[in-house]
């Protein structure tokens, strides 16, 4: 094929892909759909009722980003995992820190089916920090029960999960219920002032990025006494693909997020490498195959947007490796270091840089504020639109490192739909 009928192809394909993917192009704004809102049971001066179902780190993170709020009433009325432990000690961890805030009577669930006891208290709002795999099916019988959801990042580990989650954000939307997504560094002072500088154009017209989530070594996996490989797997599921997606998914999504944030655009193509460069080390090797996970341990990804401009991507889990998680941008006109607040010149000036602070845990709290402000003031918002473009994202790396082709964003979205409707009919 010669040169100009590619650029022609290649030019024709993305306008395709911008007016084919509204998914992707209406996600810009963390704010997303609004709507009128579900009231807080026993009106507007009552307790938020929240519970939680997976009882994790995260899960505590938010239950303490919420007890940060001073000046808003929470109360926890139920705690829920897959296995009971983790809600006992998760009870007896905040019972020993917020006694005022958890209910006498609260839900302590496990199992398969935990989720449905939580469903049936009195809840306004259902905080969902599972695996990412339980995630889809969590959240629909959430807006099944009529209550308000806070979804962790990713929103599933496939596209068929994402897919299932935006429809489920339609119905959401429709009964005037609440949808926050932990995409918190959208929350966070530093990255919104220099974004926005980025966006009125202070770098010229964005044409590279640069994305990094390195940093150390997985875990080995846990292993209980007589536990199944399915529970193992559960378990231990950051290390394996069907529960978690992998970390490219589940961690690197925020930095892609950020990049995706600040360009204003969907990504359209990827192309990627990635393995494991540390797999043979002593932990894994004591282990049987199928009990010591099949997540790759560094991927490089290569996304280019629908504008021409390109990103390139890298995160790792490797040991005594370079450690970084950063985010840049470069222009026309100039470079911004997203995470630092920081923009140059092109020789390497820096010529602004936010006075603005910058930390995870309180974006995070003004997160947590301005969700339940939303619920408190009846005006619903919904960020599914958003948060799935950038899982979708992370997930078009993940394809491209894993098979070692260029994978268009588009194509790969209708392919899974097809699969997606084959099961269906099956």
């Amino acid at each position: 094929m010669n040169k100009s009928k590619e650029n022609a192809l290649s030019s024709c394909a993305r306008r395709s892909f911008i007016k084919d993917s509204g998914l992707m192009i209406a996600g810009g704004a963390i704010g997303g759909a609004v709507a009128v809102g579900k009231a807080v049971q026993g009106g507007s001066t009552a307790p938020i009722k929240i519970a939680i179902i997976g009882c994790g780190r995260r899960a505590r993170e938010l239950a303490d980003a919420v007890w940060a709020i001073d000046d808003e009433a929470v109360q926890l009325v139920g705690l829920a995992d897959y296995f009971h432990s983790q809600t006992q000690s998760m009870y007896r961890s905040l019972k020993g820190r917020y006694t005022g805030q958890i209910a006498a009577d609260c839900v302590r669930s496990g199992g398969e089916d935990c989720l449905s006891p939580i469903l049936e208290s009195d809840a306004d709002i259902v905080y969902v920090t599972t695996p990412p795999v339980d995630r889809p099916d969590c959240f629909q019988r959430i807006v099944e029960a009529g209550k308000h959801a806070f979804l962790e990042k990713p929103l599933a580990a496939d596209a068929a999960g994402v897919l299932q989650t935006i429809d489920t954000a339609k119905q959401a939307e429709a009964a005037g219920l609440t949808v926050h997504v932990g995409f918190q560094r959208r929350y966070d002072n530093r990255y919104q002032d220099v974004i926005q500088r980025v966006r009125n154009g202070a770098i010229g017209t964005p044409i590279f990025a640069r994305a990094f989530c390195n940093a150390g070594s997985l875990r080995p996996p846990v292993h209980a006494r007589n536990e199944s490989d399915a529970e193992i797997q559960r378990r231990n599921w950051n290390h394996y693909q069907w529960t978690g997606g992998d970390f490219l998914i589940e961690q690197h999504v925020a930095g892609l997020d950020v990049i995706r944030w600040a360009l204003d655009q969907p990504a359209f193509v990827a192309q990627g490498q990635g393995g494991w460069g540390s797999f043979d080390t002593a932990e894994h090797q004591s282990l049987p195959t199928d009990r010591s996970g099949d997540v790759f341990d560094h991927h490089t990804v290569e996304f280019e947007f629908a504008s021409g401009a390109v990103l390139l991507s890298q995160c790792r889990r490797v040991a005594k490796s370079w450690n970084n998680t950063s985010e840049h941008v470069h222009g026309t006109l100039g470079r911004a270091e997203l995470s630092a607040g920081k923009i140059y010149s092109l020789d390497g000036e820096v010529v602004w840089q936010s006075d603005q602070p910058s930390s995870l845990k309180a974006a995070t709290v003004a997160q947590q504020r301005a969700f339940l402000q939303s619920i408190r003031r009846g005006t619903a918002e919904n960020q599914v639109a958003s948060a799935a473009a950038s899982t979708l994202m992370a997930m078009l790396g993940h394809q491209a490192t894993r098979t070692g082709k260029r994978i268009q964003m588009v194509k790969w979205i209708n392919e899974a739909k097809y699969r997606m409707g084959q099961a269906t009919n099956a």
